[in-house]
């Protein structure tokens, strides 16, 4: 069996994506929303067929953008409707990302039908893709390194969460066990909710 740099890289990417995933999913389980990552996911669609359409172009960074903002606006569909429909908060995300989910298709097919935009590589990803997007070569101890681009990303966001994770751990913590104690003590619980879910939506994307 051999091993190639390509996989060493693959590896990378995989674990600081589930690092990632990780610093915010404790909290996502506290809170007992731990299928919001998986809504984000199916709902990014529409964001990246808007981005598409009113770019004309897939450049990485508009896509980001577009479902980026599709996923933090799912967070707050999610809580909107759970907090004025007083649903449970499982259905409003059944609700919500279903929805985006379907009108993503739709663009998808009405728009950008004639572009390779798969909405189950957008839902799964390859993994295994990922070293072949160099965006930066540099040279460690007279080896030649090629940089992919998930790799500088994932671990902007990593460190991005950890900061976030380190720097609010006490109110995040209070907030999420009991989020009217959290309002007692001066702690804002709906800014921190929706800071979370910000991140949770950019490292989704991301």
């Amino acid at each position: 069996m051999y091993w190639y740099a390509i996989d060493t890289w693959i590896v990378i990417v995989g674990a600081l994506a589930a690092i990632a995933c990780a610093l915010l999913g404790n909290f996502l389980v506290l809170r007992k929303m731990s299928m919001m990552g998986d809504a984000i996911s199916h709902a990014v669609l529409p964001g990246l067929a808007i981005a598409f359409i009113i770019t004309g172009a897939r450049a990485s960074l508009t896509m980001f953008i577009g479902a980026a903002v599709v996923g933090l606006l799912t967070a707050v569909f999610t809580q909107w409707i759970s907090r004025f429909g007083k649903v449970d908060e499982g259905a409003s995300m059944g609700i919500v990302f279903t929805s985006l989910f379907a009108l993503g298709l739709l663009l998808i097919v009405q728009a950008a039908d004639h572009v390779d935009l798969d909405p189950s590589c957008v839902l799964y990803g390859a993994i295994e893709l990922t070293p072949l997007d160099v965006v930066w070569q540099t040279e460690i101890f007279g080896i030649a390194v090629d940089v992919p681009r998930a790799a500088l990303i994932l671990g902007g966001v990593t460190l991005l969460n950890l900061g976030f994770v380190v720097g609010f751990f006490k109110e995040l913590r209070i907030s999420s066990f009991d989020p009217e104690l959290a309002t007692t003590m001066g702690i804002r619980s709906n800014r921190m909710h929706y800071l979370l879910m910000a991140l949770v939506a950019m490292t989704t994307v991301a």
